[in-house]
């Protein structure tokens, strides 16, 4: 009987063991924000190990093994480690985050909370995991997720389901892209229906309406997918007409409809970037490729009018930009296809003024290796502005991650100090609307706590 009783506490105490959660802690002092906006002439650049990862108030999160880990971003030291001890096959699907906290959606469908200073954990909850991607949002103090046919909210800091909104008997399959918050208590919820063919309903986008105090569905309106669309302020959405995609739609919402406020012109339209009133599409327009964007288009939304366009030198493309607080932030870079793979090459981060197009920073980035599985569709694009700091990757999330500061260079190993200044030419075209004023950006001041970082998992 002595033996069995030692066994059996000697089980309870591995099992017990095994469950905990590994808590680092957090090492130094919270470290400070580089500034309180996306830098306006970025002249520091480091570099940082790769994979996807979101910048918040002089960190860098990303996704580890079984959790989540902060790199202080002017070390590039550890600075705090989250992992589950409770499960050994349960991965990260993604997060998303704020200035306070860490939300992190699991693949067995356990939703984590993380205190951002600490890394020590608030709160979990439990939600059905089923076999397809989960994301995550954090807006306006809330972790909104989804659920199989609804989506659903958590208060941020204490976990307290706050509401669940159904989806319409069309849309079984939820995944959540994208959750935005205009004025007078509305929760804008897009997400996209039946995205994994396993169900025999059509494949759409649809954008939900939301009393974010009491879950009341105010509206629903089928959108075309997700990805193609962009929020150009709080509330207005552009998007292509999901009946006519050539038509490209500004959406205006408030509490009682959303409604088609104006059509763009009918070009050759991919949406790549919004914010503070414009809007921004990439192409190639010797083809209508998107694989390549050798043409930047910019339009007011307020006048729906062309503003400004520009064409990169022979020879080379923009990646994906970001707008924020005024300004787009794009890298202009060599003409990449599959055969480059391996090629290291040298890139350009330019600062644009969002209204007129004007150069108004340019910055040479350190060479960059192109990824060894790389295709035609393979760029470096402008992945976070926040606080500060401006994050450079490649699309698919491999290799290393540059980190564009102002100001002195971070105290980091081995800093890469860059040359001021690009050759060649830069050829902008203007046509700026009389008038127009561009503020702080909404959609790229707060980007960071609306995009959720995706593991890439096919």
């Amino acid at each position: 009987m002595f033996i069995a009783l030692a066994l059996l506490v000697t089980g309870g105490l591995v099992d017990w063991y095994e469950s905990r959660d590994v808590v680092t802690g957090a090492h130094g002092p919270f470290p400070a924000a580089f500034a309180a906006e996306a830098p306006v002439a970025p002249e520091h650049v480091v570099r940082r190990a790769g994979g996807e990862q979101a910048l918040v108030h002089g960190l860098s999160l990303r996704w580890t093994d079984s959790g989540m880990a902060a790199m202080n971003l002017r070390t590039g030291k550890e600075y705090w480690r989250y992992e589950r001890r409770d499960s050994n096959d349960s991965a990260v699907w993604s997060f998303g985050m704020s200035e306070r906290t860490v939300v992190a959606r699991f693949t067995d469908g356990k939703l984590v909370a993380l205190d951002l200073r600490t890394g020590k954990p608030l709160w979990h909850a439990e939600i059905r995991a089923g076999d397809r991607h989960r994301s995550v949002e954090l807006v306006g103090g809330r972790a909104v997720t989804e659920d199989p046919g609804a989506v659903r909210a958590f208060d941020e800091r204490s976990g307290r389901s706050l509401w669940t909104v159904n989806t319409p008997e069309s849309c079984p399959e939820v995944f959540l892209h994208s959750v935005h918050t205009p004025p007078n208590h509305l929760s804008a919820v897009h997400v996209m229906c039946n995205a994994s063919g396993r169900y025999d309903r059509d494949e759409y986008g649809l954008l939900l309406g939301v009393d974010n105090r009491t879950g009341e569905t105010l509206w629903q309106q089928r959108t075309a997918d997700p990805e193609l669309t962009a929020w150009s302020d709080g509330h207005t959405l552009v998007a292509p007409d999901p009946d006519h995609p050539r038509t490209v739609q500004l959406l205006g919402m408030d509490r009682q409809r959303i409604s088609v406020r104006a059509t763009l012109p009918p070009d050759e339209w991919d949406v790549v970037a919004a914010g503070g009133g414009t809007v921004l599409s990439g192409t190639h327009p010797k083809n209508g490729s998107e694989d390549h964007d050798t043409l930047l288009r910019a339009y007011d939304t307020r006048d729906e009018h062309p503003s400004w366009q520009m064409r990169p030198p022979t020879g080379q493309e923009y990646g994906r930009p970001r707008t924020a607080d005024g300004r787009v932030y794009v890298v202009r870079q060599p003409f990449l296809t599959a055969a480059d793979a391996g090629r290291r090459i040298h890139a350009d981060l330019l600062v644009l003024d969002a209204g007129t197009g004007h150069l108004l920073h340019s910055l040479r980035l350190p060479a960059m290796t192109v990824p060894d599985d790389s295709d035609d569709f393979e760029k470096l694009n402008v992945l976070d502005t926040a606080d500060g700091a401006v994050g450079i990757g490649w699309r698919d999330g491999s290799g290393d991650m540059l980190i564009a500061t102002g100001g002195p260079p971070p105290p980091a190993p081995r800093p890469l100090r860059l040359q001021m200044g690009v050759p060649g030419t830069h050829a902008v075209g203007v046509a700026a609307s009389a008038g127009t004023r561009f503020g702080a950006s909404d959609q790229g001041a707060v980007s960071r706590r609306r995009v959720a970082y995706t593991r890439r998992n096919g």
